[in-house]
């Protein structure tokens, strides 16, 4: 199972860890799997890109963790908050249409 857990304060995601495999499939067809990394993957880019900061990171085979940095102005917050909850809402999509593959929590 792959268990997604999301640290908020103020309602803003903070920190994102993900662990764990599906188990839906064999490695390298698991679609569940392929889901969950690519949407955490993509924001996680999308925050190297879009953030002034250096983001703090781990990528190994089954696990990802990073840190939200602070942002340095308004239009920063706003596009590493629509971001991160755009990352959100996939993950938690994928969440719903395979529950015994995929736990969520904040």
């Amino acid at each position: 199972m792959i268990r997604i857990v999301l640290t908020k304060e103020n309602d803003e995601i903070k920190k994102v860890e993900i662990k764990g495999h599906a188990g839906y499939a064999k490695y390298g067809k698991d679609i569940v799997c392929s889901a969950v990394s690519s949407i955490a993957c993509t924001a996680l880019l999308g925050l190297i890109e879009f953030s002034s900061r250096e983001i703090e990171y781990v990528k190994e085979d089954g696990y990802l963790r990073f840190l939200v940095p602070e942002a340095q102005s308004a239009e920063e917050k706003l596009k590493i908050n629509t971001i991160l909850r755009t990352m959100e809402l996939g993950l938690r999509d994928v969440q719903e249409g395979y529950k015994a593959f995929v736990k969520m929590e904040e």
